[in-house]
C-alpha cells in the first residue's frame, strides 16, 4: 500500500514538473512571438529543433546516468574526441581534398569512420565506468579529470588543427526528409523515446532509479550496481558518439574544441528538466522539455534582437533555480 502511495506520488510530482516546464515554454514563446512574429514560422520552429537534436541525444545519455545518482561532466569532451577521429579518418581515407589513391578503400571511409566513432564512444564509457567503480571515488571528479584527458587527446591527434569534410558527411546532419523534416530530428526523437521506454518499461530503468534512491540498498536487494553503472556510462558515450556523427554532418568540419560546450547545457537539461543532483528522480520527457527550454532561449535571444551573450546568463540561473527547488523540496519532506 505504501509502495503504491509512494509511486503515485512520484508520478503527480513528474506531472508536475512536466506542467510547469510547458507553462515557461509557452510563455517563452508568446514573449518572442510578440516581439518577432516570425518566431513561430514552421521553418524557424523546424530550426530550433535541428540545432538542439545534438544537445537533445547527449542530455538523454547524461539524464539517464544522473537519475542512477552518477554524473558525467566530460560528455562535450568526447563529442568533440570522437568528431575529431571522425573527420581524421573521413579526409584520410576518403582522401580529402583530393581523390584518394586507392578507390575502393575510399568508399568505404564513411561506414569505417561511423564504426570507429561507436567503438570510441563505448570506449570511453568503459573508461569512465571502471575507474568511478574501482575508485570509489566521485563520479563529478572522475569525469572531470577524465574530460581534460579527452581534450589533451584530441589537441594531441589533431595538432590543434580542424579537419574539413567538403560536404563528404553532410546527410546526417543536413540532410531531410521530403525536404521537409530533418534527419536529425528524428534520431532525437528516436533517442527520447528510448530512453522513454528504457526508464519506464525495463528493469534496467528502476535499477537506475533505485541507485539513485540509495546505492546501499539497491546493493542488499540484489541489483549488481557495478554492471548497472559501467552500463550507464557506456550508454554516455553510445549516445556521445551518435551526438559528434551528427554535429560534425552538420558544421561540416572538426576542431578538437567542437563539442566541449555540450558538457554544461546537457547537465543544465536534465536538472532543469527535473532530475536532481543526487539522482532517484527524473523522466525521459522532462529531460526533452528541458533541452526543449534551452533551445528555445538561445533562439528568442536571437529573434528578439538581444544580446545572446545574455544565453549562459540565463542557462546559469535557471540551473541555480532549478537546483534550490529541488533541494528545497527534499528538505520539505
Amino acid at each position: 500500500m505504501t509502495n503504491r502511495i509512494l509511486t503515485k506520488d512520484k508520478k503527480v510530482r513528474q506531472l508536475n514538473q512536466s506542467f510547469v516546464l510547458i507553462i515557461i515554454i509557452a510563455g517563452l514563446c508568446i514573449i518572442a512571438t510578440v516581439v518577432n512574429p516570425r518566431f513561430l514560422r514552421i521553418t524557424n520552429i523546424i530550426n530550433i529543433f535541428q540545432q538542439i537534436s545534438v544537445l537533445g541525444i547527449i542530455a538523454s545519455g547524461v539524464g539517464m546516468l544522473l537519475i542512477s545518482g552518477d554524473i558525467d561532466i566530460s560528455v562535450g569532451q568526447q563529442v568533440s574526441l570522437i568528431g575529431i577521429i571522425l573527420a581524421m579518418i573521413i579526409q584520410k581515407i576518403g582522401g580529402i581534398p583530393a581523390n584518394a589513391p586507392n578507390a575502393w578503400l575510399s568508399g568505404w571511409a564513411i561506414p569505417m569512420a561511423i564504426v570507429v566513432s561507436f567503438a570510441v564512444g563505448i570506449l570511453l564509457g568503459i573508461f569512465n565506468g571502471l575507474v568511478v567503480i574501482k575508485s570509489k571515488a566521485s563520479s563529478f571528479i572522475i569525469t572531470l579529470g577524465s574530460a581534460t584527458v579527452f581534450k589533451g587527446l584530441a589537441l594531441l591527434i589533431s595538432g590543434g588543427s580542424s579537419y574539413m569534410l567538403f560536404n563528404r558527411f553532410a546527410t546526417l546532419g543536413r540532410g531531410r526528409i521530403f525536404s521537409i523534416i530533418p534527419i536529425a530530428i528524428l534520431f532525437l526523437l528516436g533517442v527520447v523515446i528510448m530512453s522513454h521506454i528504457l526508464l519506464k518499461y525495463f528493469k534496467f530503468g528502476r535499477f537506475l532509479y533505485a541507485l539513485g534512491g540509495n546505492k546501499k540498498a539497491a546493493f542488499v536487494s540484489g541489483i549488481n550496481v557495478n554492471k548497472v553503472t559501467l552500463t550507464s556510462f557506456i550508454m554516455v558515450g553510445v549516445f556521445d558518439a551518435l551526438a559528434a556523427l551528427i554535429l560534425i554532418s552538420r558544421v561540416g568540419s572538426a576542431l578538437a574544441t567542437t563539442g566541449d560546450a555540450f558538457s554544461l547545457d546537457a547537465l543544465a537539461a536534465a536538472v532543469v528538466g527535473g532530475v536532481p543532483i543526487i539522482g532517484g528522480k527524473g523522466n525521459a520527457l522532462n529531460i526533452f522539455l528541458g533541452v526543449v527550454l534551452i533551445g528555445l532561449i538561445s533562439n528568442a535571444l536571437v529573434i528578439m534582437n538581444i544580446n545572446p551573450y545574455l544565453r549562459d546568463v540565463a542557462i546559469g540561473l535557471l540551473i541555480i533555480i532549478a537546483v534550490s527547488i529541488s533541494a528545497i523540496s527534499d528538505q520539505r519532506k
